[in-house]
């Protein structure tokens, strides 16, 4: 066998992941039925909460695993450092942040060789949650009202998409898309994924491969990680000139229209002109909230209108501020 012909290179990005990084590791080295050897690359952007500790005891035990530092501390330059240190054929963008099934390379590397026009394959990630907000936060990221068409958020989806979060690639993509740009410090995969498809590939994307994924506990970090990528989809117009999805201006739209008829109903003096859209907004919450009230209990169900408007709201008001910093100001972003 070919040093490098059936490899399979798996670069982890992480930065201070201690509560999960020895899962992740241990997934990644229990993987089944690759038929040739593989690598580990963990590039950590330096952690300070003993995550590297817990890296360098699973180094030392397992030689497929190699610690690199990414000092710029953020994803896009971790996952560059991964291409180039890496000597696989196929290369899988991972997360420690998350976990994978024992079969889920194998299932990928199945799956890129069924679809010969995909060059990007992987699965749609289960959410779990680990408080009752973070429960509901996980039913709001598979439900069509969270996070519209987002085919790589539904669990049982099998097809063709925008993007897969931990795919798969043959190392060919790098001659054709090249690397991550680094200043979509969010958002990158997608840029990735739509520069990608723009080359003439395609996403394959297959509940075969399983994989899970940790989503924020609290309605702080959950308004924080989605006001981001509102942030950053501006900086994505500004470099491609359209936006990857309607769905990605919905949240924006429809909370300017709030605002709009809220400021006509004040000048007006009629309170009912402001009130009606976000009345509409709130019942349908609650009905929505039904269904997850009898599957997973009140607690849970409490927090899920909560979550379900964290992830429009955050959203809308991030792409607002974007607007600005990316419209107005200078970002030397270039097609």
């Amino acid at each position: 066998m070919s040093d490098n012909l059936n490899l399979v290179s798996m670069i982890v990005c992480c930065l201070n992941e201690s509560d999960y990084i020895d899962r992740c590791l241990d997934s990644l080295l229990n993987q089944k039925k690759i038929s040739g050897r593989f690598e580990i690359l963990v590039v950590d952007g330096m952690s300070t909460d003993g995550t590297r500790d817990k890296i360098r005891k699973k180094v030392e035990k397992h030689s497929e695993i190699k610690l690199y530092d990414n000092p710029a501390k953020v994803k896009p330059q971790a996952i560059n450092l991964g291409f180039r240190k890496s000597t696989g054929k196929y290369f899988v963008i991972c997360d420690a942040h998350s976990f994978y099934d024992e079969f889920y390379i194998s299932t990928c590397l199945e799956l890129i060789r069924e679809h010969s026009d995909a060059w990007c394959v992987g699965g749609p990630f289960t959410n779990i949650g680990e408080t009752d907000f973070g429960k509901a936060n996980a039913i709001a990221m598979n439900n069509p009202l969270g996070i519209g068409n987002a085919k790589h958020r539904y669990p049982d989806y099998e097809g063709y998409g925008e993007m897969v979060m931990f795919g798969l690639f043959p190392r060919e993509v790098l001659n054709t898309v090249g690397y991550y740009d680094e200043r979509f410090i969010i958002n990158h995969d997608d840029e990735y994924c739509y520069r990608l498809r723009k080359a003439g590939g395609k996403v394959f994307i297959s509940h075969r491969a399983k994989c899970f994924y940790f989503v924020r506990k609290t309605p702080r970090s959950l308004f924080k990680q989605y006001f981001s990528y509102g942030f950053w989809q501006i900086a994505f117009l500004k470099k491609h000139k359209i936006p990857i999805s309607i769905r990605q201006l919905i949240p924006f739209i429809f909370f300017s229209f709030i605002a709009i008829l809220s400021i006509v109903s004040i000048t007006i003096g009629n309170k009912w002109v402001g009130l009606i859209l976000p009345t509409i907004y709130g019942g349908i919450l609650f009905l929505a909230s039904i269904p997850v009230l009898f599957k997973n209990g009140i607690r849970v169900a409490a927090n899920f209108p909560l979550a379900i408007f964290i992830l429009h709201f955050s959203y809308a008001i991030g792409f607002f501020f974007g607007l600005f910093k990316f419209s107005f100001k200078d970002f030397n972003i270039k097609a």
